[in-house]
């Protein structure tokens, strides 16, 4: 009976996983499956673009949570031995740090001395699962004492991978989101909800009085980061098609480059009014992927 304890957590933590498909709390359970198996002091479950910048999913971080938002997700993410793993091709499976780094073939000593000593963590060990989107998410567990992640238990998520990559996929079908889930601290507050929900709006509406709807769904991928070819799969349109629905959007905005079309994108958020009545088609969001 003794041993019956471990096996029902990950049991009901299964269960718990399942159900919250399709809700926001996906991550989070998903989170705490891998910890039935695996003690950590710390998860991060971040999801790689095939372009564009990381985007975060879930934390549980009680040390330095400031380091992730302030650093990590505004740039420091492209010197992550994992982000350079997966940008080389790196497969599903269960690497520790030692393991990425010897397949880029070498250290990252400032990214190692700068921000990996200033976390706190001593090891780390990183599930890579590849979404049907192409997409790379990991999942990263965390100790903030030098005790190593033993081979039993590296083992022992290996073991659970296929599991996880099914939760994962029928989560995601389309791949993850461009835009970040809300941290589970703010994910309660009336606030986070409500500027998402006015996001999402604005992507929706933007532009929607001078462009086509073809272009309007252009423009919103556009601000979200994403690039010609990216865009073409979404909207299933070839990338020469891409391109000459953004010069006549850049034309018809009086606009020039990407970066331009940005700054027009954030005026129109701060002056959208959501109480006004809407008429518009809906433009293609990565929320909906949710």
């Amino acid at each position: 009976m003794a041993n019956s304890s471990p096996a029902l957590s990950q049991q009901q933590a299964l269960a718990e996983t399942i159900n919250a498909i399709h809700t926001a709390a996906f991550a989070r359970c998903l989170a705490k499956l891998v910890k039935t198996y695996v003690s950590s002091d710390c998860c991060l479950v971040l999801s790689y673009q095939a372009s564009g910048a990381a985007v975060y999913l879930y934390d549980d971080l009680t040390d330095k949570r400031e380091l992730l938002f302030s650093q990590y997700l505004n740039g420091l993410y492209a010197q992550d031995p994992f982000y350079r793993a997966l940008r080389h091709g790196l497969t599903d499976g269960v690497y520790s740090l030692n393991n990425v780094l010897k397949k880029t073939g070498g250290s990252e000593p400032e990214y190692a001395a700068g921000f990996y000593q200033a976390t706190g963590w001593q090891q780390e060990v990183g599930i890579v699962i590849t979404l049907d989107s192409g997409q790379g998410l990991t999942l990263f567990l965390g100790r903030l004492t030098n005790v190593p992640f033993s081979t039993v238990e590296q083992t022992a998520l290996r073991q659970l991978l296929p599991v996880l990559s099914a939760l994962c996929r029928q989560h995601w079908p389309k791949g993850t989101a461009i835009l970040a889930q809300a941290p589970v601290a703010f994910i309660n507050r009336p606030s986070s909800t409500a500027m998402l929900t006015l996001i999402e709006q604005a992507l929706a509406t933007f532009g929607q009085s001078r462009l086509t709807t073809r272009e309007q769904q252009v423009a919103a991928l556009l601000v979200q980061g994403q690039d010609n070819a990216a865009i073409a799969k979404l909207l299933g349109i070839g990338e020469g098609t891409v391109k000459n629905h953004r010069k006549h959007l850049y034309a018809k905005l009086a606009l020039d480059r990407q970066g331009a079309l940005f700054a027009h994108f954030l005026n129109h958020l701060i002056t959208y009014d959501d109480s006004a009545p809407s008429t518009h088609c809906s433009a293609p969001s990565s929320t909906s992927n949710l």
